[in-house]
């Protein structure tokens, strides 16, 4: 095969998802979202543990979210695998979105994804769990925003399979 084969080979090619790249993003977007929701929880709400302990809530059921209930570890280990499953669940779906769109659609969309996230999380999980439509609030909405683009971000600046579409004048 000569040169122009190849190039015109992997212009139709399926396009291929970075492992690696989505893995990293995942893990940075998710952790970076807890750390920002922990801090505003904190903050706004004067506990910290409340995103955990919502999080941990979709195993454990609602009794574990009031700030009565305390912060045992069980809980917050259960809240901290709840984020990071969801986190790379959420990333996936956002690389397969945005990946091969460059880094002003990485963000931007991812973003929007995030938002989009968000509102059909809520919705979706308030029939399964009808407490946590009651606990939609900005903090968990700037989560996902910041999940969304973190992800599309991160993703784009390690994707190792991000060429540019080829121009028409190669064809």
């Amino acid at each position: 095969m000569d040169t122009r084969q190849v190039s015109e080979a992997r212009a139709l090619a399926l396009p291929r998802l970075d492992v690696r790249a989505y893995g990293i993003a995942a893990l940075t977007a998710s952790a970076s979202s807890l750390i920002a929701g922990l801090l505003l929880s904190g903050i706004a709400l004067g506990d910290a543990a409340f995103i955990l302990r919502v999080s941990a809530s979709l195993l454990m059921g609602p009794s574990v979210i009031p700030v009565m209930a305390g912060n045992p570890p069980l809980v917050l280990l259960a809240g901290l695998l709840v984020h990071f499953a969801l986190g790379f669940v959420y990333a996936g779906l956002i690389v397969l979105v945005i990946h091969r769109w460059g880094m002003a659609i990485g963000l931007v969309g991812g973003a929007l994804l995030g938002l989009a996230l968000y509102t059909i999380g809520i919705y979706a999980l308030s029939y399964f769990f009808p407490w946590i439509y009651p606990l939609r609030n900005w903090i968990l909405l700037l989560i996902h925003l910041i999940l969304g683009g973190l992800v599309g971000v991160v993703y784009e600046l390690l994707d190792a399979y991000d060429l540019p579409f080829p121009a028409a004048s190669e064809t």
